[in-house]
């Protein structure tokens, strides 16, 4: 099985990659993202040295983070999946000798390894710009490198679930809108959690979009103890089975009523 997934992984991967150009454009614009968020913030620090306990180096910092993990949390499969029912892809699919949810893991694994070099290179490119804090530690570092990993897992069933939408849609363009408007707001993206107002943070806490940025930057900076890291981690893997066990039941009764044009 693992092999399968790697060989459907490897294969998105070398069609996303041909297209180096593409590459370029999205570093680029990345670039440009957090240069407008540097000066927004470098504005507001005008008035004083630190908000909410965090200084303008750090404030800089979570947003380079912030921008590189963008790709990696924030692109996906929805629109591939999408076009594969609306065209009647889905019949072929479903007849491959792997099943639906292992085939589009090896697609958002293959997406996956190009929002990683385009993570990679934007931070190293900011790094050598705007200077970026190091990790607090080496553990601290891994456990970031974790907690991401986790939260790919947990955006890909969000993902599946989203995405099956198009089984009774036209379109998947809004479910996609939706998706990434969730994510900007509750994962931290658009700001850090704590200058939301109080019932949009206890909305973030329940939620597991918290955890794909926002509290993996602050393990970064060491903001968290081990204990409640392992919490997080314990988190995130009981979201990854409820999230599991909603796509099945979704995926059941979706394929019910499967229904592609000319087919």
């Amino acid at each position: 099985m693992i092999h399968k997934i790697w060989a459907i992984a490897k294969q998105n991967a070398n069609e996303s990659l041909y297209y180096r150009f593409d590459l370029l454009l999205y570093i680029f614009n990345f670039l440009v993202e957090i240069t407008v968020y540097i000066f927004i913030w470098l504005s507001i620090y005008q008035n004083g040295n630190q908000i909410l306990g965090m200084d303008f180096q750090q404030i800089t910092t979570y947003y380079i983070l912030v921008v590189s993990l963008n790709p990696i949390i924030v692109w996906g499969i929805n629109e591939g999946m999408g076009t594969a029912i609306r065209e009647g892809e889905i019949l072929r699919e479903l007849l491959h000798p792997i099943s639906y949810f292992e085939y589009y893991f090896g697609m958002r694994i293959g997406e996956l390894i190009e929002a990683t070099i385009v993570g990679i290179l934007t931070f190293g490119i900011c790094a050598l710009l705007f200077g970026v804090l190091p990790p607090a530690g080496i553990l601290n570092f891994l456990f970031f490198v974790i907690v991401v990993c986790l939260a790919v897992v947990v955006i890909y069933f969000f993902e599946l679930i989203l995405g099956m939408t198009a089984f009774y849609t036209d379109t998947i363009w809004g479910v996609e809108v939706l998706k990434r408007a969730i994510l900007n707001i509750f994962s931290g993206m658009i700001a850090p959690i704590t200058l939301f107002p109080g019932f949009l943070q206890k909305i973030a806490n329940i939620l597991p979009f918290k955890d794909c940025v926002y509290t993996p930057i602050n393990i970064y900076f060491g903001e968290l103890s081990q204990i409640e890291i392992v919490q997080v981690i314990g988190k995130q893997c009981l979201w990854i089975l409820i999230l599991y066990v909603f796509a099945k039941i979704v995926f059941h009764k979706a394929i019910k009523n499967i229904t592609v044009n000319g087919g």
